[in-house]
């Protein structure tokens, strides 16, 4: 139940800022070759980074291919060129506050994606680079703890709809594994699929 809520308020999030986002620019009569992005990803995967016991009993994990990215960067599209390039700056996380205790995952990913565009389509494929992936534990009782894991590179293969002009939304699945920065433990498994947001400006 706490794992719906969680996802639903982050998709109402998305939405709502893309909107606001959208009424404040304008179309642009001209289209550059180079673009500002902003992006946005609501993913779910990976195996269990953390647990948070609620005090009614109930309790929520969370994954390591969880749950909100946001980020900006660039889109080049090369006139009459069916490809583009698009670089992104990311900050991806997730968190569970609870009244004994909570739990965070973070991480920062830089993107690098080509893809072909076919009309109103794109489909496109690259990697990404996932800096100082850390997680926090804090419960009550307890000393507060964390998990650091090594820089992490994984693979991205995407499909988005143009929806406006300036509005793409998505869908992305990508592969990628953490390890734990004292080489103790398994590897952790931060595989996802997600719906994606791009607004360009």
């Amino acid at each position: 139940m706490h794992g719906m809520l969680r996802l639903t308020s982050a998709v109402v999030f998305l939405l709502t800022s893309l909107t606001a986002f959208a009424k404040t620019n304008s179309s642009h009569p001209e289209k550059p070759f180079i673009r500002g992005i902003v992006t946005s990803a609501i993913t779910h995967g990976g195996d269990d980074i953390a647990k948070v016991q609620f005090k009614n009993a109930d309790s929520e994990k969370i994954k390591a291919g969880d749950l909100l990215m946001i980020g900006g960067g660039i889109l080049i599209s090369p006139p009459q060129s069916l490809f583009s390039v698009q670089l992104t700056v990311n900050y991806y996380f997730d968190s569970i506050i609870a009244k004994n205790g909570d739990a965070s995952f973070d991480r920062y990913p830089v993107e690098l994606l080509v893809f072909v565009n076919p009309g109103r389509h794109r489909v496109g494929a690259g990697i990404t680079e996932h800096f100082s992936p850390r997680a926090e534990l804090d419960f009550d009782g307890q000393e507060k703890s964390s998990a650091k894991f090594d820089d992490a590179t994984g693979l991205i293969l995407q499909y988005d709809y143009k929806l406006t002009d300036d509005l793409f939304l998505g869908l992305r699945y990508t592969a990628i594994t953490y390890t734990a920065s004292d080489n103790q433990g398994a590897d952790v498994d931060g595989d996802n699929v997600g719906l994606t947001a791009l607004y360009q400006f």
